[in-house]
């Protein structure tokens, strides 16, 4: 088998089982406590909202990072530092929905680490998303 194809299939089986994952977004919005006062805030809604566009995007990242980098002739560094941006965004907007929503959100430093450690899995990966 080509190396093309072997890679293919390997990037395919990879992201089979990466399709389970839940954004930062939509695992934050899972474990809410909806019993605090603040859970039926306008904020805590507009966040809990927000998780739904991370899911989304999450999803379509899974196909689209394979294809980018087999149209781009892989170009593993912006697909990693977009997959990056993106975590980063999720990861900002599940902090703020936590403290909307009566938790504890995330200090800057923890999601700046997290989101590091999610680009250089990505570098190891060949630019596979892993949020």
């Amino acid at each position: 088998m080509p190396i093309a194809h072997r890679r293919s299939a390997a990037v395919l089986i990879i992201l089979v089982s990466l399709t389970g994952c839940a954004s930062q977004s939509e695992l934050t919005a899972i474990h809410l406590d909806s019993n605090h006062p603040q859970y039926n805030s306008r904020s805590c809604q507009n966040s809990r909202a927000a998780s739904e566009r991370h899911k989304e995007v999450k999803s379509a990242t899974l196909v689209a990072t394979p294809a980018l980098l087999l149209l781009s002739g892989g170009l593993l560094l912006p697909v990693v530092a977009a997959n990056a941006g993106l975590d980063a965004a999720d990861r900002l907007d599940a902090s703020t929905m936590a403290e909307s929503c009566g938790g504890q959100g995330q200090s800057t430093s923890d999601i700046i680490k997290d989101v590091a450690i999610g680009a250089s899995v990505g570098v190891a990966t060949g630019g596979l998303p892993n949020r």
